[in-house]
């Protein structure tokens, strides 16, 4: 079965007690367990995750663990969750003492078990293809990556020119996860709706490779004044307008607020994307002022102590 196999199936309502996730791909892999979950926890999994699911990993647990997490009964749920990731380093004799559990599982449990391969002459691997429902997470074929693609970015909320989808493609050589990430920077970077260019590819991909957007931004967080302030310059030197940068970071700061409890110096860093954007928008300064106020911003933003770990790299696009 495919991924795209199992969410059609999982968002039908149809589940089974045993899924075996296996290969190459993590990001396939995370797909086909984020399905599952979100299919037997429901809307509401933030609430009743905690009752409802357990994952362990493969090196770390033990056969009795599992069945015990297998045993226990949903809570306020239809079901419950179990994931097994790294399913190939169990133990050979933790392998073995499941194999009962595969003719009479617990109907109202889903045990996952997932991992990038599994020695197929274990008996209980053998054992377990047989009887559970299996997801392959092989790399994709070249020819069916602008399709993944396209899904990928009409998902985040914009599309690509067949330029920089090809752009896109060489950049991340195949590997699913980079040209993840590659899409979730230009969701940050674009408008929404934007029909996305090679520059835009080209921008974004300079954060890996010397100093764009994504490089001022990290300074910001660690409160570097001379490094945010040089890349700042860069930014605008290579022709981003002022405003785009403004709302771009603007956007990864209401992403960290919703990953973090609000607090008086995101108030204060709020103010000072809004002073910001009044100077921008006041004109009659002229490119230089323009600079100006957004020099005095970072300045401004770079005071006090290094901010805390940063949530994850938001999809909230730029104006």
């Amino acid at each position: 079965m495919t991924v795209p196999e199992l969410k059609r199936r999982v968002g039908a309502g149809e589940f089974a007690p045993l899924y075996l996730i296996v290969g190459e791909e993590g990001l396939l892999r995370d797909e086909a367990v984020a399905a599952i979950r979100a299919g037997v926890l429901g809307p509401d999994e933030a609430n009743v995750g905690a009752f409802n699911c357990d994952v362990v990993y493969g090196d770390e647990t033990d056969a009795s663990e599992i069945l015990t997490l297998c045993g226990n009964l949903p809570m306020f749920a239809a079901r419950r969750l179990v994931v097994v990731r790294d399913v190939g380093d169990l133990r050979a004799k933790d392998a073995e003492r499941l194999l009962p559990y595969l003719d009479a599982p617990v109907e109202t449990t889903c045990l996952v078990l997932t991992g990038r391969k599994v020695d197929g002459r274990v008996k209980f691997f053998q054992a377990l293809k047989k009887v559970a429902v299996a997801v392959a997470c092989e790399p994709l074929e070249a020819r069916a990556l602008p399709a993944w693609i396209r899904e990928q970015a009409a998902a985040l909320g914009f599309r690509l020119d067949e330029p920089a989808r090809a752009l896109l493609q060489e950049a991340g050589g195949g590997d699913l996860g980079v040209l993840r990430r590659e899409l979730e920077k230009l969701s940050a970077y674009v408008t929404p709706r934007k029909t996305v260019t090679v520059a835009d590819v080209e921008a974004v991909q300079g954060a890996d490779t010397g100093g764009t957007v994504w490089n001022l931004l990290e300074a910001l967080r660690r409160k570097e004044r001379e490094g945010a302030l040089r890349f700042l310059g860069k930014v605008l030197d290579a022709g981003e307008p002022p405003l785009k940068v403004l709302g771009f970071l603007a956007a990864c700061w209401r992403q960290e607020w919703k990953a973090r409890r609000f607090s008086e110096e995101m108030l204060r860093d709020f103010e000072q994307f809004r002073e910001a954007d009044s100077r921008l928008k006041g004109g009659g300064g002229g490119r230089g002022r323009d600079r100006l106020a957004m020099e005095r911003m970072i300045l401004n933003l770079c005071r006090g102590a290094a901010r805390a770990t940063p949530a994850p790299r938001p999809s909230a696009p730029a104006r």
